[in-house]
Order: C-alpha cells, then sequence, then structure tokens
C-alpha cells in the first residue's frame, strides 16, 4: 500500500483574487486580460515570483492566484495599480463585477495525488472562514489526515491548502486530472466524514468555485 506524500509549502505571499461577473462566460474576457498583464507589467515587479488564473465552470468567475516574495511587494505593487492602473483593471472597470473576495496567505504543507505527475483539468478553489489561525491549523490537521485515504483516489492530482495571514481564513486548492475524476472523488464514502470534521471548526460555510480551467502563466 502506498504511503501519502506530503508537499513542502512553497515560500512567499500567496494573493487569491475571486471574481465574478454577471452571466455565464462574462469571465473569459478577463483571463484573457489578466494574461497579458502578467506578461506586460508583473514579470517586471520586484518580488513577483509567478501567477495563476483559474476559470470557473459557467466561466462567470476568475480566481487569480498571483505569488510575491513578501507582503511589501505585493503591497507596492498594489498600491502603483492603485495609482496608475493596467489593462487588468481597466478590463474590471467594464466588467459588471456581482462579487468578489481576497484573500493573502502563505501556503502550508499538502498531499499529492496518485495523478500528481500529471496536468490537473479541474480544481476547486474552497475557503473557509475560521476564528483564529489556531482553529485554521485544527483544519489543516483534518485535510491531513484525510490525505491517508485520498493520496489513493484514480484522478486526484494533489491537496494545496494556505492559511490568511491574519489567521482567518483557510483556503484549499486541490485538483484532479478531469471534472470525471472529480465527482468519482467527491462519491467516496469517507468523503461526507471529514467535511463534518472540517465544518466543526469553521465559522459558516466555505465558499467553493468549481474550475475547469487552471493554468500557471508565469513562474
Amino acid at each position: 500500500m502506498s504511503h501519502m506524500v506530503l508537499t513542502e509549502p512553497e515560500p512567499g505571499i500567496f494573493v487569491f483574487d475571486s471574481i465574478k461577473v454577471a452571466g455565464d462566460g462574462g469571465a473569459v474576457e478577463l483571463v484573457d486580460a489578466f494574461k497579458e498583464t502578467v506578461e506586460r507589467e508583473y514579470r517586471e515587479a520586484p518580488g513577483f515570483l509567478g501567477a495563476r488564473v483559474h476559470l470557473s465552470v459557467g466561466e462567470d468567475t476568475i480566481v487569480t492566484r498571483v505569488r510575491w516574495e513578501r507582503e511589501q511587494d505585493f503591497k507596492a505593487y498594489s498600491a502603483a495599480v492603485a495609482a496608475r492602473g493596467n489593462t487588468f483593471t481597466e478590463c474590471l472597470a467594464k466588467a459588471a463585477i456581482t462579487d468578489r473576495a481576497a484573500f493573502v496567505g502563505t501556503q502550508v504543507a499538502g498531499f499529492t495525488g496518485p495523478d500528481a505527475d500529471k496536468e490537473a483539468g479541474y480544481s476547486v478553489v474552497a475557503t473557509r472562514p475560521v476564528q483564529d489561525r489556531e482553529t485554521a491549523m485544527k483544519i489543516h490537521d483534518v485535510l491531513l489526515r484525510t490525505g491517508e485515504w485520498k493520496h489513493t483516489i484514480p484522478g486526484f492530482v494533489s491537496a494545496t491548502p494556505y492559511v490568511s495571514l491574519d489567521g482567518t481564513e483557510f483556503l484549499n486548492n486541490p485538483a484532479w486530472v478531469d471534472e470525471d475524476a472529480f465527482h468519482a472523488y467527491m462519491n467516496h464514502p469517507s468523503i461526507p466524514g471529514g467535511l463534518a470534521d472540517a465544518k466543526d471548526h469553521a465559522l459558516a460555510e466555505p465558499c467553493v468555485i468549481y474550475c475547469r480551467y487552471s493554468r500557471d502563466i508565469a513562474s
């Protein structure tokens, strides 16, 4: 029987920006604008380490993930963009945004699945509000315990968790090879118990975004 393989947290600050717009397909243009902005501006920004973009199943929500060396680097770039704008913010100004949420945190240990060497074709961004960092780490402990059986499910790529800098949110970003693998995973008999254990430590139901598209743009 295979053993669960833990992943070392990548250093740096990770900024997730979840943006929902009105209408199916409304976020597709935002993906292109974000990619263009990364290539034109982010690469030149001090402390920039990489970027990833997710597009939801209904194509109405984009989730960007930008990795910075330090929190100061992220804040400096954000201040510069607020002052002069960029291609992405110009596109956002024209979009009918219905919801937006930001997460700023660090990675904690995750684990890989049997298909860790394959490209992810389906992913989830799930954010849970918690009381403090201690509570967030309790959810992290629950996640790692479930990894003892999750790491054997065919089609599972990895689970990559994060804790916000202020300790009030726990974000998990698991991935699968495709949507069929995700549904097979969710039908596993142990899933309800793991979700119930995580719920015991959260202040509210998680915000969950289901994504068919996830790509690294720069690293």
